[in-house]
């Protein structure tokens, strides 16, 4: 029987976050709470999914301003029969959001 094939890391190390962002579907705001992040991308918690592919632009609230990031839904997930998990891509980084990846710090 041959080995299993080893898991391949990440390009960029994924750090648990608790961070607000919003996203629109169906002509209203949806919001969701990002459970960790990395520079390209984050796993977004909500009560309401997009579906898998989707590209929308995603709204990360700041102290004095909004930050929009073009994403992309990589993949959905679901507890039970619930969509509540979305994996999202981030398309086109800026400095704020690298420096939001940044401030979450890895825990031991």
């Amino acid at each position: 029987m041959k080995d299993p094939k080893p898991l391949q890391k990440r390009a960029h190390e994924r750090r648990p976050a608790c961070l607000v962002v919003k996203f629109p579907h169906n002509n209203t705001t949806c919001y969701g709470i990002v459970k960790n992040i990395s520079e390209k991308g984050m796993c977004i918690n909500s009560g309401v999914c997009l579906p898998s592919g989707a590209f929308v632009d995603l709204i990360i609230p700041l102290k004095n301003e909004e930050l929009q990031l073009p994403v992309n839904v990589r993949w959905i997930a679901k507890t039970g029969d619930f969509y509540d998990a979305m994996g999202i891509e981030v398309l086109q980084s800026s400095g704020k959001y690298l420096k939001i990846v940044e401030n979450f710090t890895q825990t031991p």
